[in-house]
């Protein structure tokens, strides 16, 4: 069999706003991995151009990233035979130290047809576990640790599969997925460094958490590619502080390498202030008039103030707002940073908070009395104690004898009477009705006449 020298071009465009030189000897994006067990079929050889190939100069002038090949690095050649996804593990078998070619050798299943289409995938652990393909960016990315490293450096391309003549015939190019970026972080003057772990990339839902080491200043980011997106980020400080930076409108390119300065100011933290649920007014006998009730479960705040209003935003206190009478409130919320922080939230409902009316009470100081039919002009007098509604009464009971008896009310005394000269002949029941109120369900209690 003959062997051909196949190149694949891995591309790297460096586009930065400012510059920076760098090395293979401090960007390590070497990875070392167990080779994967050969299937039992063809072996082919082929060589890759060096990743220094292709590389375009940085666009505001200079240097680029460098990165080169190194032995034992694994490439994944994925492909598909009877509608079953396959891996084959390409291993860099030798490195050019002059040109920084690379030979790579990898073997495909038997019965593999010739020019089978395949997709080159390195590193080899960015391909999918089912073969299918290339494992999406929140996966690869989500989680960094600030320095750059081979499990970053993501490039993909397309091929065909020579079995007649063995060999890897490049049909697409691998190119880089995802942009670099150094960070470095200061304060919102740019006058410090912050040295902060983690910092967090948010695109859209999407988080990518970088996580170094150790706190420091600069960190390097790779991200997927973005078009006319708001990019924020937030970082812990070694100080504590939670900061933050955000701006709009961004775009950047994969295959790029950007320098960027985060200018990020010290974010106020908060938990929101809740509504209280379940109120009942709280009064009683021994205090109709009820006292006030919180009606949210407060909140708190690190370096900013929270203001409460229950006038719809009007008037705003820092007292947690309270009701006192049973009904509904509506109470909002704002959360103010303190001078030289950012975040806080703008006026906020936290909707109607109600206070339920309770059962009221309707009490006599006495509930009967005897000798009606038989005592002419009988008189009684009672107190009734109620929770301060208008009292009303009506008489049940045979009309003759209700036409006889006078019933009269002043304040809570209460005095009832037969006619002069006539009696009660049969037995009557006066219902006296306290009407409901603002706070209070309405109640009721009865009095008997009795023969």
């Amino acid at each position: 069999m003959e062997d051909k020298t196949m190149k694949k071009v891995f591309g790297f465009i460096a586009l930065a706003l400012s510059l920076i030189a760098c090395n293979k000897e401090d960007i390590d994006l070497q990875t070392t991995m167990q080779p994967a067990e050969k299937a039992d079929g063809i072996t082919i050889t082929a060589t890759l151009a060096s990743k220094r190939a292709g590389t375009k100069a940085v666009v505001d002038g200079g240097d680029n990233i460098t990165v080169t090949w190194a032995q034992n690095e694994h490439i994944a050649i994925l492909y598909t035979k009877d509608e079953t996804h396959y891996m084959a593990d390409a291993t860099i078998t030798a490195v050019d130290g002059t040109t920084g070619a690379a030979t790579i050798e990898f073997t495909v299943e038997s019965g593999t047809p010739d020019n089978t289409p395949c997709q080159i995938v390195y590193p080899l652990s960015a391909a999918k576990d089912d073969h299918s393909g290339v494992k999406t960016a929140a996966t690869l990315l989500s989680a960094q640790d600030g320095t750059l490293n081979a499990n970053l450096d993501v490039r993909v391309g397309e091929g065909n599969i020579r079995i007649s003549t063995p060999g890897l015939d490049v049909t697409t190019q691998p190119v880089a997925q995802f942009a670099i970026f150094k960070f470095t972080v200061k304060n919102a003057d740019a006058s410090a460094t912050i040295d902060v772990k983690p910092l967090t990339v948010t695109i859209g839902s999407q988080n990518y958490v970088i996580t170094p080491a150790s706190a420091t200043s600069e960190l390097y980011a790779v991200l997927p590619a973005v078009s006319d997106k708001t990019v924020s980020f937030s970082a812990t400080g070694s100080d504590s502080k939670t900061y933050t930076c955000s701006k709009g409108g961004i775009s950047f390119d994969a295959g790029n390498y950007y320098r960027s300065t985060l200018k990020m100011t010290p974010h106020c933290t908060f938990t929101a202030p809740s509504r209280r649920t379940g109120l009942k007014f709280n009064g009683s006998k021994s205090n109709v008039a009820g006292s006030p009730q919180n009606l949210v479960n407060a909140g708190s705040a690190v370096n900013a103030t929270i203001y409460y209003s229950t006038d719809g935003g009007s008037n705003w206190s820092t007292s947690i707002p309270t009701g006192t009478n049973a009904g509904s409130y509506t109470v909002h919320y704002k959360v103010v940073p303190n001078a030289g922080y950012t975040g806080g939230r703008e006026s906020t409902s936290l909707g109607s908070v109600s206070i339920a009316k309770i059962n009221g009470w309707c009490e006599l100081s006495s509930s009967s009395s005897d000798g009606w039919h038989t005592t002419a002009g009988k008189k009684v007098s009672f107190t009734v104690n109620h929770h301060g509604g208008v009292l009303s009464y009506s008489v049940n009971g045979d009309p003759r004898d209700e036409a006889n008896l006078n019933v009269h009310i002043s304040g809570n005394k209460v005095d009832v009477s037969a006619d002069s000269g006539q009696t009660i002949k049969k037995h009557l029941t006066i219902t006296f009705t306290i009407a409901a109120t603002t706070n209070y369900k309405g109640a009721t209690a009865t009095y008997a006449l009795n023969n």
